[in-house]
């Protein structure tokens, strides 16, 4: 039998990183708790990936590629309702258990890290030229939106992906509009240059989405509004730990050390997509 998480029913998880992702997913999906694993299910966008997946509390282990993929379709369904499996697990260290099978089954792994401080150092080049306010109407909605789409690289883009990240932004808004958190955009007169939210998850501030308009990198927007946002959180929300996650070999990792981040953790979890029973 299956329940419902709430936020204050993740305590059994270690990972600050995988908790903050849950309480995130049970705001804007579904979250199960099936004992050895969560079954997270964002109904409203079965395109996002690492939104419909299941999280076990443990790294794989050699006879379990059968096994969890039996586990994903039967709780999460099979084409065309879906069409990847994503798994991922409970962990500090980046242990990947035995990812061998999964591999070879076409599952890529995806490694992150988990990086906080308690407070944020002030950037080294604040850009003061820049206006930090909430986005708050239906217009700097659209705007966030077409900020964040804009700042993919053009490969990325297409239907299917303006699908995913439109829905994904609604179930951003829908959280903040539940009083979750803040979304937060640096304009340049009345353009939107950057945007980002934070969320409060307990004593927890967790950045999510972070993105600068490419025409506005290296002048210090983005450590601007991100330093701006985390002390809005401390200030408002008394948060004692701010949290964000980002690629290991990003652009991005450098700026967030400059204003204090540090790894705390390191996550993996792999994705199979287009699984082999997808239908195009």
């Amino acid at each position: 039998m299956c329940r419902a998480l709430g936020v204050h029913s993740l305590v059994r998880v270690r990972s600050l990183g995988l908790h903050t992702d849950l309480a995130l997913h049970g705001w804007r999906g579904q979250v199960h708790d099936r004992h050895d694993h969560l079954v997270v299910t964002h109904p409203d966008n079965p395109g996002f990936r690492w939104g419909n997946l299941l999280v076990f509390d443990r790294p794989p282990e050699a006879d379990d590629l059968e096994r969890w993929c039996g586990l994903f379709d039967a709780a999460l369904g099979v084409p065309p309702a879906f069409l990847h499996r994503t798994f991922g697990w409970d962990g500090l260290d980046g242990d990947e258990g035995e990812l061998g099978p999964f591999l070879a089954a076409g599952f890529e792994r995806e490694s992150n890290v988990v990086m906080a401080a308690p407070r944020l150092s002030p950037p080294e080049r604040p850009n003061r030229d820049v206006r930090i306010a909430a986005i708050t109407t239906d217009a700097l909605w659209r705007a966030a939106l077409a900020g964040q789409e804009g700042a993919f690289e053009r490969e990325a883009k297409g239907d299917a992906f303006t699908d995913f990240l439109t829905r994904m932004m609604a179930s951003y808004r829908r959280a903040v509009m539940a009083g979750h958190g803040v979304w937060w955009g640096a304009f340049e007169g009345d353009a939107l240059v950057a945007n980002l939210g934070i969320f409060r998850v307990g004593e927890l501030a967790r950045f999510q989405a972070v993105v600068t308009d490419p025409a506005a990198r290296r002048r210090g927007v983005a450590s601007t509004l991100v330093h701006h946002a985390a002390e809005e959180a401390r200030r408002t929300w008394g948060s004692e730990l701010v949290l964000l996650e980002a690629d290991p070999d990003g652009p991005a990792l450098g700026l967030y050390e400059r204003l204090g981040l540090a790894v705390i953790e390191r996550r993996v979890g792999v994705c199979q997509f287009p699984r082999p029973d997808a239908t195009s």
